[in-house]
């Protein structure tokens, strides 16, 4: 008996969804190192919004703040998918929520510095994904059909950046 695809999707998106928040574990907390000693030990927070005591440039901040928006768009979308039925202000405080754990995770850890503005970026940015997958699904007029095109471009994402990954861990 051959399954439905609306079938292995349900079951492919949150394996998905797993592996996604595995990587932004690994990004956010550990800056990308494979040796947790290669971290700097830092415990410092922020809570001024776009504030930034040190003399670099606001070139780097705002490709900080891009890139933490664009990090968390697929959290978004990943909740929208995997559970249709909550309300954007539910899916809004999730992504608010794990945002929130990870940047008080680094100042428990003292792997990081704590930064409102990565906490306002990331939720932006799960926010902005949310956006995205409702709209995509108007305009296609089909959340199965969406679905269906979002987990296979995620699976091939998700292969590519583990073979890589692999291909890293190996090479080091």
């Amino acid at each position: 008996m051959k399954k439905e695809p609306n079938k292995r999707i349900n079951y492919l998106v949150p394996f998905l969804f797993a592996i996604y928040i595995a990587l932004l574990v690994w990004i956010i907390l550990l800056k990308l190192q494979f040796s947790i000693s290669e971290l700097d030990t830092i415990r410092k927070i922020n809570l001024m919004p776009f504030y930034y005591d040190n003399g670099i440039g606001i070139e780097f901040h705002l490709k900080e703040v891009m890139e933490n928006i664009v990090v968390f768009i697929p959290f978004g979308i990943y909740l929208s998918m995997i559970n249709n039925v909550r309300s954007f202000k539910a899916k809004s405080l999730l992504i608010f929520a794990a945002s929130l754990t990870l940047e008080v995770a680094q100042y428990i850890l003292a792997i990081g510095r704590t930064d409102i503005t990565d906490l306002i970026a990331n939720t932006c940015g799960g926010m902005f994904g949310i956006f995205l997958y409702e709209l995509t699904t108007k305009i296609f007029r089909s959340k199965r059909r969406v679905d269906c095109i979002i987990t296979t471009l995620a699976a091939i994402v998700t292969i590519a950046v583990g073979s890589m990954l692999i291909i890293l861990l190996v090479a080091n």
